[in-house]
């Protein structure tokens, strides 16, 4: 089976930077790298990571990180609940009518 070679967005996604990244991961900021570095692929290289990635904020208010797997080069993605923290739901909202 072979994997997509470009990345599907929900019709609700809209894409973030990095100011609003940081806003929605709140504390958890600070785990950023362990967020990349935790990534799911088949391409069984065992120390990848998400690289060339873009922040994305859904409907449910989580972050979704779209981008490259390190060891083979194909696209990967990171989802991040984020939704369900408590005051989540202004910042998505603030970024939303920015956006």
């Amino acid at each position: 089976m072979r994997k997509r070679e470009k990345h599907i967005l929900g019709k609700d996604e809209i894409e973030i930077g990095p100011l609003h990244l940081r806003q929605m991961l709140m504390e958890s900021w600070d785990q950023l790298d362990i967020f990349l570095e935790s990534i799911f692929c088949t391409c069984g290289v065992e120390s990848k990571k998400l690289v060339q990635y873009k922040p994305y904020l859904n409907n449910l208010n989580d972050v979704i990180l779209r981008g490259k797997c390190s060891g083979c080069n194909t696209i990967a993605t990171r989802y991040i609940e984020t939704g369900e923290r408590k005051g989540v739901e202004l910042i998505a909202k603030r970024i939303r009518n920015r956006n």
